[in-house]
């Protein structure tokens, strides 16, 4: 590994979003996503992801750069940093993946260290909904999935705090009608720690996503 790039950020929906700029901004992999809980509840989102990124020193700088100055405009930057020319060990715990438990995803690798994967360049765009409870989160599910012709290709629940992410996929015009229906069903029940409308996702996101299931 050239370099390593590391971005913290607040709520699961800013670190899809943050690696989406990140690979757009520079040639680099989204290697990794991973969790913690932040220790106090006065924050944007009651969880913490990281997004690990490898490519050459500079690529991984500008990604890197990209992606903060995101998740500064959002309000949940934490921390970033690139570490060049990482040692062996370090480099198998950056790949160390920590989302993709549920049933989605059972044909994708768990890891993608020394994986030789074909990255294809998705031609539809994907809906994140991220919000507290299972309630609200199937509330705004089916609402989104009512409201236009849309279909759930993630979920995410092991996240704290209750959290629940959903993603679903469809073209741009089709996902925005459907977020904004899922908010305001999912609104009264629990709340929106994030939502966001990515049109043609870069395929360094979308391999981490089954979009085929």
């Amino acid at each position: 590994m050239n370099a390593l790039g590391m971005i913290e950020v607040y709520s699961f929906t800013t670190a899809v979003c943050a690696a989406d700029v990140a690979a757009k901004a520079a040639n680099v992999k989204v290697i990794a996503f991973d969790r913690t809980r932040p220790v106090s509840e006065a924050v944007p989102a009651p969880l913490v992801m990281q997004v690990k990124i490898e490519g050459d020193n500079a690529a991984v700088r500008a990604a890197v750069d990209a992606a903060s100055d995101f998740a500064k405009d959002e309000g949940t930057y934490i921390i970033s940093h690139v570490n060049a020319r990482p040692d062996t060990e370090t480099e198998k715990m950056a790949y160390l993946l920590d989302i993709n438990k549920d049933k989605y995803n059972k044909k994708l690798p768990k890891n993608f260290l020394g994986a030789e994967l074909e990255i294809q360049e998705p031609d539809f765009s994907i809906g994140l909904l991220e919000v507290s409870g299972l309630v609200a989160s199937i509330s705004g599910l089916d609402a989104m999935l009512k409201a236009a012709n849309v279909r759930l290709i993630h979920t995410e629940k092991r996240l704290g705090g209750r959290l629940v992410t959903l993603i679903i996929k469809g073209n741009v015009s089709a996902v925005k009608a459907a977020v904004e229906a899922g908010i305001e069903a999912a609104k009264p029940l629990g709340k929106i720690h994030g939502n966001a409308v990515i049109p043609r996702p870069h395929g360094e996101i979308m391999k981490f996503f089954d979009y085929d299931v």
